[in-house]
């Protein structure tokens, strides 16, 4: 457990305090069990003894029991909240779980109250990386750097930061400077190939992936970014050599055997064999398939709510928020339906900033409800209090809360959103925030981003779904993991659609993927006139911009337009049953 600063002396009789110390020396032992059944023994005598509820919260966490190790750091924090690392790891638990927003507070109130605590540091600026707030993050992860000189993986993550700000020569220089302190590191190198793998160099990428494999063969992530670093043809090849190694080595481990069995499967699709296949995809996806259907299930309700609130009457009645700015360019849709590729077009015209997956709406959404006036819990603010704050029964959830915010209010939001993109590309004339599931925020973006135009990325539905099912998604996106639920979701997000087209009129372009890579330029020509731009060759030749690309479409956008992923789902027939189901289509034939 982490050096921490006591909460006081234990409070009591002296037996409680031979409990509490015997309960530190079994954990230090290693003997959680003991530990835990003492430290339960002091809390029954004294129930709010900081030191005892501590170490309940480290030996829940070191036991992976989150959902308890979390509830007794917030019991702790909120009768004793001085407690540096107990916020730091109340935030890592909740980094885990995707509540990024929670994470960054407990970063943050961790630093109020030692602005020395370098790990702190480290975990706020890899969460704001995250979050794609890249000038924060730069600079918490250099004061992480300073303060911890010789911690490689610091200085692996601000290689990272600095990379998605597109300097890409002070990334190589922090990377290999990361190598340097640590070079026998398997999550080092592994690293380095993202970072390398982000600007483009895919044989330093893959030169990396190959190190970090000799180092640990049994490693499932970097054999996973190994395979997706390229594409496999028939005949021998050592990369699939050292991708199996790691497979038959990962055989008996259930948190390798997901990326194991998706770089199989990639290996083989990129060869033609698709049963395999598809069978190590099934494979990859099964355990998470319960908690798919739970988020589609809750995914289709918030839209529903999004209808009802930004309806054509909602629009009628509310004039601009402010000035129309036409610098934000949104590109939305499914996943794995062409928003990198339409961004990537975009980008390549000299006006343009591509910015990738932004999640400033998100913020502001959240901060739409604290406007409102939603109650937040100081230790569960971000992603928890906004489930919490999107109950429907509350006037003040999102998107509820917006029929509160008069026009003042809705442009101080589009204001806040604009300062942002300023920050990342000052004087661009447009600016693309290409997060895809920004489709569910259409209304409001609308409401507060009036200049603010869109593009409608569409794919066919069951190509669209297999490569859904097929992708890597770091965090997020539970339906991906069954086909049923896919399929309920580009269902409901085509409804939600043409809900956007009816009310939003001609701010809204759609794009065909598939008729994007048959004949590219007229629809190409379409963007950029739809954003208010002049015509410029080089958005025709969007593999040759350089820039950052961070999306698991990074292999894909450096090369020429290609027209072999579109009827992709029909080698796959056989297995599409529940797909048909959920999009509500009828069986062929």
């Amino acid at each position: 457990m982490e050096k921490r600063r006591r909460g006081g002396a234990p409070r009591g009789s002296s037996r409680v305090e031979r409990w509490l110390r015997s309960a530190f020396e079994s954990h230090g032992a290693g003997n959680r069990r003991e530990a835990e059944r003492l430290a339960r023994r002091v809390i029954d005598a004294v129930p709010e003894q900081p030191d005892a509820l501590h170490l309940l919260a480290t030996v829940a966490r070191e036991s992976g029991r989150s959902d308890p190790a979390i509830d007794l750091y917030r019991r702790l924090l909120r009768r004793h909240p001085a407690i540096p690392i107990a916020h730091n790891s109340l935030g890592n638990l909740l980094q885990a779980r995707g509540e990024w927003q929670e994470a960054i507070a407990c970063y943050e109130t961790a630093l109020a109250h030692d602005p020395r605590y370098a790990s702190a540091y480290f975990n706020l600026g890899r969460a704001l990386l995250h979050m794609n707030d890249l000038a924060r993050a730069e600079h918490c992860l250099r004061q992480a750097a300073a303060l911890s000189p010789g911690d490689a993986q610091v200085r692996a993550r601000l290689a990272r930061a600095l990379v998605e700000q597109d300097r890409q020569e002070e990334a190589v220089a922090e990377t290999l400077r990361s190598i340097e302190l640590d070079p026998g590191s398997t999550q080092i190198h592994n690293d380095a190939g993202v970072v390398h793998s982000t600007i483009g160099d895919f044989d330093t990428a893959r030169e990396h992936y190959r190190a970090a494999l000799a180092l640990d063969p049994g490693n499932a992530k970097a054999a996973l970014n190994l395979a997706k670093s390229k594409r496999f043809t028939a005949g021998q090849d050592e990369d699939e050599d050292r991708i199996r190694a790691a497979a038959r080595q990962g055989a008996a481990d259930e948190d390798r055997q997901r990326d194991l069995h998706l770089a199989l499967g990639k290996i083989h699709d990129d060869r033609g064999e698709w049963e395999t296949a598809f069978g190590h995809y099934q494979q990859a996806n099964r355990p998470f398939t319960a908690a798919a259907t739970k988020e589609v299930d809750a995914s289709l309700a918030h839209m529903d709510r999004m209808r009802t609130v930004f309806d054509t009457g909602w629009f009628a009645t509310r004039p601009p928020a402010a000035e129309a700015d036409p610098t934000p360019v949104f590109i939305v849709g499914m996943p794995r339906s062409g928003t990198s590729l339409v961004e990537q077009c975009l980008a390549a015209h000299p006006a343009v900033h591509g910015a990738g997956e932004l999640s400033a709406i998100l913020r502001l959404t959240t901060e739409a409800a604290a406007r409102a006036g939603a109650e937040v819990d100081p230790l569960r603010t971000g992603a928890a209090s906004m489930k919490a704050a999107m109950r429907p029964e509350s006037a003040e959830s999102y998107p509820e809360c917006v029929r509160a915010l008069d026009g003042v209010q809705l442009a101080a939001l589009g204001e806040r959103y604009l300062d942002h993109l300023n920050t990342l590309a000052p004087g661009a004339a447009r600016v693309t925030d290409k997060l895809p599931g920004n489709y569910l925020h259409l209304g409001f973006i609308a409401a507060i981003l009036p200049g603010a135009t869109i593009i409608h990325c569409r794919r066919d539905p069951f190509d669209n779904a297999i490569s859904i099912y097929f992708t890597d998604f770091m965090i997020g996106h539970e339906y991906s993991n069954d086909l049923h639920a896919i399929g309920r979701q580009i269902r409901g997000m085509r409804a939600l659609m043409a809900h956007w087209k009816a009310v939003l009129g001609n701010r809204l372009l759609a794009v065909d993927y598939e008729a994007l890579v048959a004949d590219p330029e007229p629809h190409v020509r379409a963007m950029v006139a739809h954003v208010g731009l002049e015509w410029d060759d080089a958005c025709l030749r969007p593999h040759e911009v350089k820039r950052t690309v961070r999306t698991a479409s990074t292999w894909q956008v450096r090369q020429p337009v290609y027209r072999s992923s579109a009827g992709r789902a029909r080698r796959y027939e056989q297995f599409l049953g529940p797909l048909r189901e959920g999009l509500g289509e009828p069986p062929p034939g």
